[in-house]
């Protein structure tokens, strides 16, 4: 390896590692109930001790740092199961995977996103990033029940094929998971729930 080509790859190295720091740092400050939700740049510069200018160098923007916290949540949520959901052939077990992986995002940090959510209504870049995710569950949904429509032979009206996505996506939103996990019931117990009751609205006529 040539003395530049070496440089070169220990720069990136140091830019992921910083990128990491601060990703962390963000994370961490959402994630201590204790502290105030002070999301501001300058706070995730001093929880990374890196300088603001670090932060928009590595992200371009206060939108830019937030695209990737989100993506950095969905990473240790392991939120690339989704591919297994859009490649399971059995739609019926593609909406229990759908499921599965929402549950299992959800508890993966749910101080973390419960805060993060809760800032969305108050700060529009927060709630725009938030809105435009939560709408891929919508589009998940709608994608098994044509699966469903197709391997059942059904036929579902307009206002369905709206209505049961939307349904879907509710069932499988953060604000469910939240309410059922702080009324006691288990993980595995959720998913149950969930999959019972999405079911039920894919199943009613």
């Amino acid at each position: 390896m040539s003395p530049r080509a070496y440089n070169l790859g220990k720069r990136q190295a140091s830019a992921d590692e910083t990128r990491s720091r601060i990703l962390e740092a963000a994370r961490k400050l959402l994630a201590d109930e204790a502290s105030p939700a002070d999301f501001s740049m300058e706070t995730i510069a001093r929880a990374a001790d890196v300088s603001r200018l670090t932060i928009y160098y590595q992200f371009k923007s206060r939108p830019g740092l937030l695209e990737a916290l989100y993506d950095h949540l969905a990473g240790r949520g392991n939120m690339r199961q989704m591919g297994q959901v859009f490649h399971e052939p059995d739609p019926s077990m593609a909406l229990q995977k759908l499921i599965r992986t929402f549950v299992d995002f959800w508890s993966s940090d749910p101080v973390v996103i419960r805060r993060l959510r809760a800032m969305g209504a108050l700060d529009a870049e927060i709630g725009a990033g938030i809105r435009a995710r939560d709408s891929r569950r919508v589009h998940a949904a709608g994608e098994i029940l044509r699966r469903i429509a197709l391997s059942q032979r059904r036929k579902y009206r307009p206002e369905q094929r709206g209505s049961i996505p939307d349904t879907i996506s509710m069932l499988t939103s953060f604000e469910a998971y939240d309410s059922l996990s702080r009324a006691g019931h288990s993980d595995e117990n959720i998913v149950k729930i969930v999959l019972a009751l999405a079911q039920s609205a894919i199943t009613r006529r």
